[in-house]
């Protein structure tokens, strides 16, 4: 007997093989199973917690299938979101196959979408000519994959139902790239909770940061290679050298946080620069931010820079993969800019921008309108939804 963990509505505990027997209410016939690594902290696994307690709310039987471990965004997921962890062994595991097929085929769901290169790779491998419809949805441009992954992709894309794409940039690759038939291939924009980020309010920590209303930049985000933390500290040292009044907060935490430190010394920063660690109140702290900023080298489409416009917060962000959809744009409108992945680009836009507090006022009023209205979460959902149902 199959012993893998799963949790149920209650949070008790059950085997694969009480999960086979579940009883009719459960297998709905609205039931999507949604496959990842690990609820590891990340943007897609945050994603995709949403999604998952989204659905639940619509009335769908939701399961989360975790192939390694749950991950510690897993405890964010609604009650009734039933959690499977398959404990895959590192690197390639023969055995995991068998057992994803037979829980999959237990719960008999409307659809499969799985997420990500390692959860798209097995899910697909596991259910090789079965009827479940399998929807696997990318989150970047995934430039890492050498010839014989993407000869892969290529493989498995025939046992595929859809691939989605989280940007117009991600869409290109996989159909440009790895060759993926274009008709598989359609581009969906992450969602946010706007209505949350909206009724962010900053002004304590705006006072706290800015106590002499200094310009207020920032960033939230793991402090990982991607991100190019470095870059924005140049930036900060050019605006410094130009003696601009501001601060730069930098929410987070993460591998490179020693030589982040180690830089914002070296660059006698101390007095612009706040270390703020990663936080819980990220409404509050965008909303508070006068100019939110990116300066990433890789991005599949940055939820962060949503959850910043719909706390009313223009965005400056690197051209960096997806960020090109992340901006509010409408006719002349706009909730921010595009620049090169450049510390001068950064510096050169944020004095640009902050020139006249009035534009600036009303480029966030229009960030926050546009992503009430098209980066929430029930957009998103609508069409993963409509996708899942479809024949």
């Amino acid at each position: 007997m199959d012993t893998n963990a799963t949790r149920d509505a209650n949070g008790a505990n059950h085997s694969n093989a009480e999960v086979t027997l579940a009883s009719k209410s459960e297998q709905s016939s609205k039931t999507i199973v949604f496959c990842i690594e690990a609820l590891t902290v990340g943007g897609a696994e945050q994603m995709l917690v949403a999604m998952a307690n989204q659905f639940v709310s619509r009335g769908w039987s939701v399961h989360m299938i975790c192939l390694t471990k749950a991950g510690q965004l897993a405890d964010m997921l609604d009650g009734q979101v039933h959690l499977h962890v398959m404990n895959k062994k590192s690197g390639v595991d023969l055995t995991l196959p068998k057992r994803l097929r037979a829980l999959v085929q237990g719960i008999r769901p409307t659809a499969v979408n799985s997420h990500l290169w390692t959860a798209n790779l097995w899910t697909r491998i596991a259910l090789f000519r079965t009827s479940v419809p399998i929807i696997v949805t990318e989150h970047s441009r995934d430039t890492w994959k050498s010839a014989h992954y993407r000869l892969i992709d290529r493989l498995l894309s025939k046992s595929t139902k859809k691939l989605v794409a989280v940007s117009n940039d991600t869409a290109e690759f996989y159909r440009n790239d790895i060759k993926v038939p274009s008709s598989l291939v359609c581009v969906i924009n992450n969602g946010v909770d706007t209505k949350r980020y909206a009724a962010g309010d900053g002004t304590l920590l705006k006072k706290q940061w800015a106590p002499n209303n200094e310009l207020l930049l920032g960033t939230v985000g793991r402090m990982v290679p991607a991100k190019n933390h470095m870059r924005i500290l140049d930036m900060a040292q050019l605006l410094k050298d130009q003696s601009a009044k501001f601060k730069l907060v930098l929410v987070g935490d993460g591998e490179l946080r020693p030589d982040i430190e180690t830089a914002v010394q070296q660059k006698a920063l101390q007095d612009h620069v706040i270390l703020a660690g990663a936080r819980s109140d990220i409404p509050d702290v965008l909303a508070a931010l006068d100019i939110f900023i990116l300066s990433s080298d890789r991005e599949g489409h940055p939820l962060t820079a949503l959850e910043a416009q719909a706390a009313g917060t223009p965005v400056i962000l690197t051209k960096a993969g997806g960020s090109a959809d992340a901006v509010a744009v409408q006719d002349a409108q706009s909730g921010g800019v595009l620049v090169e992945k450049d510390a001068k680009a950064l510096a050169d836009a944020v004095v640009n921008v902050s020139k006249s507090p009035q534009s600036l006022k009303q480029m966030g009023t229009f960030a926050q309108s546009f992503a009430l209205e098209r980066f929430d979460v029930q957009h998103m959902v609508d069409q993963y939804e409509n996708l899942f149902v479809g024949d």
